[in-house]
């Protein structure tokens, strides 16, 4: 199956890119502390937990953003020919606005927010994420940055 090639010229504010749910299990938890060093006991002490507002574990808000950022990259790398993709160019105005806990199904909603010409063979694309749980409260919204390549010339 072909995918399509995408070029910063084709690519238009608006355009919105949907990822499929994913539940946040315990051992995503585990293995983003293991990776991280982030054992803080919000996530992995059941007992302290329970003394938090929170009432019980929650993911790490940075486990939250890169399941997220992987969920869309997943459709993207689904539907396009992503040899024109440079970099991830940066990331600005996380925030994490409600908890996600153990057992919660999430999904990344991607928006594109603005393009800027870098030069004559590149832009950056930046997009407006936002991360909503089953309950459809928004969790977490970040806005990232992708240096894309312009349509070769011939």
């Amino acid at each position: 199956m072909s995918r399509e090639s995408i070029y910063f010229e084709s690519i238009e504010v608006g355009d919105v890119i949907e990822s499929i749910p994913r539940t946040i299990v315990e051992s995503d938890i585990w293995l983003f502390a293991y990776l991280t060093a982030d054992f803080f006991p919000i996530h992995t002490d059941i007992e302290f937990a329970r003394k938090t507002p929170f009432g019980e574990r929650i993911a790490q808000g940075m486990l939250v953003l890169s399941i997220a950022l992987g969920m869309i990259d997943q459709v993207v790398l689904s539907r396009f020919d992503v040899s024109s993709v440079v970099a991830f160019f940066g990331i600005q105005n996380v925030r994490f606005l409600r908890p996600v806990f153990i057992g919660d199904t999430v999904k990344a909603i991607s928006k594109v927010k603005e393009k800027v010409d870098r030069d004559e063979n590149s832009g950056v694309v930046t997009y407006q994420l936002e991360v909503k749980n089953q309950r459809d409260e928004t969790v977490l919204t970040a806005d990232y940055s992708v240096l894309i390549r312009k349509t070769p010339l011939e």
